[in-house]
């Protein structure tokens, strides 16, 4: 199923924690559609701003997938507002995280949250858990082993 020009059903429920254990990642109606509005609102008008493809490396997670993958029970990803993502031919997740805080803005492009993860991927979510667009820049880093969230992307 194509949701838009660029993104797919398939691409933002794919999963592979999901296909490793046998879990089912089967959004309802309702995900869908917010899967939907996320590619409208932001993968798409990211793509457009970095030239190049995105790869979606989650989008929707099924709460047993969320699990699995030690995800918030908050995640906007349980509710299909959330993806984490690269632009492998644009650039490094640093590289892409800093040019979206700039860019998104710039546009008048509003969000939830922007996390580059462990110098990895950037998470990109539309709303937070009570429907906010917080505009939070973030960055994960392990310290001692433990998940800690700075300001901004440092």
């Amino acid at each position: 199923m194509t949701l838009t020009e660029h993104f797919t059903l398939a691409e933002m429920t794919v999963s592979q924690a999901a296909a490793r254990t046998g879990t089912p990642n089967i959004p309802d109606s309702q995900k869908v559609q917010n899967l939907k509005r996320l590619c409208v609102e932001l993968l798409e008008p990211i793509r457009e701003i970095v030239g190049s493809p995105i790869t979606v490396t989650s989008g929707y997670r099924s709460p047993q997938v969320n699990a699995l993958v030690g995800g918030s029970l908050s995640s906007a990803h349980l509710k299909g507002f959330a993806a984490d993502i690269n632009a492998y031919r644009f650039g490094s997740a640093r590289k892409l995280a800093t040019l979206l805080v700039e860019q998104l803005k710039e546009h008048g492009i509003a969000f939830d949250q922007l996390i580059l993860e462990f110098d990895q991927w950037v998470h990109i979510g539309l709303f937070g858990p009570a429907g906010q667009q917080r505009g939070h820049v973030l960055t994960a880093k392990k310290i001692g082993g433990k998940t800690h969230y700075l300001s901004g992307i440092v």
